[in-house]
């Protein structure tokens, strides 16, 4: 019956248009052709153009019968409406602008294109595309931004346009741009067909002259017959085209997003992202600027829009990885079912878990009663797979899936082998969903009943001559063995999967692999005793070439058949399957990057250990790489692939004998250690962990130092896996990211702790938002005659319950939230305008101050326009003001923070490397990044005194700052010794407790106010 259905729709007579469609473009193309050359004629041609693109709506539509006509008849009357429009700009009111063609086209002719555009966009069965609608809102901001560049704005800014005209003149681009819009989500979304093509050629016929018009008239060169209506005629002709061709039905139908589309969507994500920037070089390159907050804006809706698109494409991850562990547990309960009925259940209630939670679905399963060759009835199917509309289907497939509008057909075949027809109905969403897992589940389906079948064929048989025939074409291999595992028979499918089909009178079990062969041996005497096991067998077959092969074997006791008298054992070559089995489990376990587990198989790791804990403690490692985000922004993601590469060659170095390692996360790694001697020992390897980061890792090119904190948790804490894992979470959480011990074990107290920590977090934001926070200085002074040149800008929190909190607490959570670009934009605009106060009231020798900026607020996008904003907003003057950034943000090759250095130094603006000594310290950036000072970390300050070999390094630094020609400020100077042995070093500046504390703003007035 499906045979026959398929049969009726595949031989539906084709319709003739398709012949139509070269004449009518040919006859078109001679009267566009006649419209741009022989003027006399241009306005025959133009009527003809326009009855010929008309006339082919109505054949199109009548003929073609498309599943839904209401779109095609709103585009229809759309062109009748713009011809009208264009008639009256002709004959009725010529030259006149604006004028009622304008009310025609903007009032009736656009709005009916928009209409059956929007129309072809959600015919069909189509599911809602997120992905498909960010990237075609994606291309409509970078076409709406080239359109207030070259359109909208240059006719605002005419002054020789009245508002109305004006209105109208704009009025054309924006509705241009939905145009374009609706456009670009048709062709990312639709596969790709003929119509498709044309429509998209009127469109962009239609976008082209509309421009290229609306820049003439910017120009004042616009005159009726020139090249610009060529874009009119082709909005015409092709859309007349689009109509009349037979594939303008596809439009309406349900359709699966293809590669070609998915490579497409990404050339529009990179062409849109690019608009604003070559914008912004092009005008950089001509002159000033004129649209830098439009640049601004638009930039940042396509880095929102580009990152919803990235969240997009995780969500489909997420979805893959679950879809495919469902898969492989289905192929598992499949390979053990042991009749067509628990095959149909297994396939059933896979399909159902794969769906999402509360999906309303069913399923048909066609099974033929004998084995058929896959026939021309189903020759549509692309690679056995199609979404069917229901109403066409057998009438015993469509009744029980009649609520449904949809279903998806897939094949059951073993080979050229036609088994049976899955069919899934059930919403569109959810079936493009299973487009991908449907077929494989389907195949093992196919291949499990197909072996079903051919075993009870066998059974069944009475004469090993019957069952000889049978057997001949099989692609299994089908032995027959007697009481000495001699072999009396065997099919010739030997051939292919053993390599010989000369194996009558040899011993069955010489075939077998040597280390399986007792147990194959085993099983044959089980069989005859009547104890075999039941389901299949996994046997390693050694081919006569040497190769190994895996087989899965079932044994069946015919020894009372007549004719057979034997063990009938059946070898399935499933080598392939077992390869592609084993990439799917790698995929859903394994680490890509690192080649560890991931998360999925440590979290499977540890409960499989505490499952079978002996008298030895378990412990769990999570291993945190501190300022990973910082190597990925400065040095590039190929460098932070790296780094993880490394990270986790150590770690398994350390852990080779010991336990297991795992990446958990983008920074994350876990460690299990099973039968440790005592938790002494366990917080001995942490120790080691820690210890890995001591030396620097060779990366890209350069040496990065990266820290590892370590949070231990282990059974004498944790009954059980989600403790275990948890507790080592926790523990990680309490481990500082900078200073201090590196790990730590868990502790019942540590919870306290990271409830604390919460609450800060919290007050954090509460103290941003009341405006609680306060700004110290502390003086910088020339050290040889103690004068006070500058002050250093500290921000300190003054907490109504915990009083002052250190910044080495708060500063990390507002980095960990985000907030320390707000609040270093505080610090920032409060520290300037002090500065400016002190400028005003002592403008001569007026000491400069110095502000802290971390690497995410440098690298927001208008923060240098920031920093002269607000110089200008206090009029201080800009070689008043020291920025201090971190050795962090000067790695890498990257020419937008190289370009804002040089914009603020160009702006008289003075730069110093904060802490230097301390991070990623190369001194290779020092004579590559313009700045003028370097800030010498206290650490170095406080070992002069004792150590000759810190004084000797401290020396070259300075000497090397001298030959660079860069200051040199000290910090942390507390001592005479120390004050002493720096003046002596030639260091010229410092700060410290030894000249002065932290002061108020009022206090460093007052010390401004002493010294003059």
């Amino acid at each position: 019956m499906a045979v026959r259905a398929f049969a009726a729709l595949a031989d539906r007579p084709r319709s003739p248009l398709p012949r139509a469609v070269p004449i009518y473009l040919t006859a078109t193309s001679l009267l566009a052709a006649i419209y741009l050359f022989v003027p006399q004629l241009y306005v025959a041609a133009w009527a003809l153009i326009v009855l010929s693109s008309l006339t082919a709506f109505a054949v199109g539509i009548s003929r073609n019968r498309p599943r839904r006509r209401q779109p095609w008849l709103l585009l229809s009357a759309s062109y009748l409406t713009f011809a009208v429009g264009t008639l009256i700009a002709l004959v009725v009111v010529p030259g006149q602008f604006p004028s009622v063609a304008d009310l025609v086209f903007l009032g009736s002719s656009l709005p009916l294109l928009l209409g059956g555009l929007i129309g072809l966009t959600r015919s069909g069965a189509r599911f809602p595309d997120r992905a498909g609608m960010l990237d075609a809102v994606l291309l409509t901001v970078g076409a709406g931004f080239l359109a207030w560049i070259f359109l909208i704005n240059p006719f605002l800014q005419d002054p020789n346009l009245s508002v109305l005209e004006k209105a109208v003149s704009i009025a054309y681009p924006l509705t241009d741009v939905l145009t374009l819009a609706i456009l670009a989500r048709l062709g990312l979304a639709a596969a790709r067909n003929t119509s498709l093509v044309f429509l998209l050629a009127s469109g962009a016929g239609l976008l082209t002259a509309d421009v290229l018009y609306g820049l003439s008239r910017l120009e004042g060169i616009w005159q009726l017959g020139g090249p610009i209506d060529l874009g009119w005629l082709v909005f015409y002709i092709a859309g007349g085209a689009a109509a009349l061709h037979p594939s303008m039905i596809r439009l309406t139908e349900p359709q699966v997003l293809t590669q070609t589309q998915v490579t497409l969507r990404r050339g529009v994500l990179t062409f849109a992202s690019l608009l604003p920037p070559a914008a912004l070089l092009v005008q950089a390159l001509r002159g000033p600027v004129h649209d830098g907050v439009v640049i601004a804006v638009v930039s940042a809706a396509l880095i929102l829009l580009s990152l919803a698109r990235m969240s997009a494409v995780a969500g489909s991850l997420r979805q893959t990885l679950a879809r495919e562990r469902e898969l492989r547990e289905a192929c598992e309960a499949l390979l053990v079912s042991a009749s067509a009925d628990e095959a149909d259940a297994v396939l059933r209630g896979a399909v159902g878990r794969m769906l999402p939670p509360g999906t309303e679905h069913r399923i048909v399963l066609e099974l033929h009663g004998e084995p058929a060759a896959v026939t021309a009835a189903i020759g549509n199917l692309t690679g056995g797979l199609e979404l069917r509309y229901v109403v066409t289907l057998p009438a015993e497939v469509a009744e029980p899936l009649a609520r449904f509008e949809l279903a998806l057909h897939c094949r059951l075949a073993v080979g050229d082998t036609w088994i049976g027809d899955l069919f899934v109905g059930a919403d569109e969403p959810a079936l493009i969903g299973l487009q991908e897992a449907v077929p494989v589940l389907a195949g093992q389906a196919a291949t499990m009943i197909d072996r079903i079948r051919l075993n009870r064929e066998i059974s069944r048989r009475d004469s090993q001559a019957y069952f000889r025939t049978l057997v001949l074409n099989a692609t299994e291999v089908i032995a027959i063995v007697d009481e000495d595992n001699r072999i009396t028979y065997v099919s010739p499918a030997a051939e292919q999967v053993v390599g010989t089909a000369e194996l009558v009178g040899t011993d069955f079990v010489a075939i077998i692999d040597a280390e399986e062969r007792d147990d194959v041996r085993n099983q044959l005497d089980a069989a005859r005793r009547g104890a075999a096991g039941e389901g299949l067998s996994q046997w390693q077959v050694r081919r006569t070439d040497g190769a190994l092969i895996c087989t899965e074997a079932v044994i069946g006791d015919m020894r009372s058949e007549p004719g057979v008298n034997g063990l009938v054992v059946t070898l399935r070559d499933v080598t392939e399957r077992q390869r592609l089995e084993q990439e799917l489990i790698t995929r859903a376990y394994v680490d890509p990057l690192t080649g560890l587990g991931n998360r999925l198989q440590f979290q499977d790791d540890v409960a499989a250990a505490i499952a079978a804990r002996g008298d030895g403690a378990c412990g769990a490692m999570i291993i945190n790489l501190d300022r990973f985000r910082v190597v990925n922004d400065t040095m590039g993601h190929d460098v932070g692939d790296e780094l993880l590469i490394a990270v986790a060659k150590r770690l398994s170095v350390l852990f080779a004998d010991r336990g297991s390692v795992a990446r958990l996360g983008a920074d994350e790694f876990g460690v299990l250690i099973v039968d440790a001697p005592n938790v002494g020992y366990i917080e001995q390897l942490a120790q080691q962990v820690v210890c890995l980061s001591d030396e620097a890792f060779h990366v890209g090119g350069s040496l990065v130092a990266a820290h590892l904190r370590v949070g231990v948790a282990t059974t004498a804490d944790a009954g059980s896996a989600k403790d275990l894992m948890g507790q080592a979470d926790v523990a990680l959480d309490t481990v500082p990211p900078s200073g201090g011990r590196r790990w730590r074990r868990y502790e019942a107290s540590l919870h306290a702790e990271v409830l604390d920590r919460m609450q800060l977090r919290t007050d954090l934001d509460r103290a941003f938002a009341e405006d609680a926070f306060a700004l110290n200085y502390q003086p910088i002074v020339e050290l040889g005659p103690a004068r006070t040149v500058g002050f250093e800008a500290l921000l300190r929190w003054p907490h109504p319950e915990r009083g002052m909190v250190s910044p080495a607490v708060f500063i990390p959570l507002a980095e960990e939230s985000g907030l320390i670009v707000e609040l270093g934009a505080w610090v920032l605009r409060t520290a300037v305008a002090t500065a400016a106060g002190w400028h005003e009231q002592h403008p001569q020798d007026t000491p400069y101050v110095s502000v802290n900026v971390s690497v995410r607020q440098f690298r927001s996008p208008d923060f240098v326009d920031q920093v002269l904003a607000e110089l200008e907003r206090t009029g201080l003057p800009a070689h008043l003001l020291t920025l201090e950034i971190t050795e962090s943000l000067l790695l890498g090759e990257h020419e937008g923070i190289h370009a804002d250095i040089a914009r603020l130094r160009a702006a008289g603006i003075k730069l110093s490397i904060d802490d230097f000594g301390t991070g990623y310290s190369s001194l290779s950036y020092l004579h590559r990044v313009p700045v003028d000072t370097l800030k010498l970390d206290k650490s170095f300050v406080d070992t002069i005194t004792g150590s000759p070999q810190q004084l000797d390094l401290v020396r070259g630094i300075i000497q090397l700052a001298a030959t660079l020609n860069l200051d040199v400020v000290a910090e942390g100077i507390e001592t005479e010794p120390e004050h002493r042995l720096l003046t002596e070093a030639g260091c010229r500046f410092g700060q410290g407790f030894l000249f002065n504390r932290p002061m108020s703003e009022a206090d460093a007035a007052r010390l401004i106010e002493g010294s003059r």
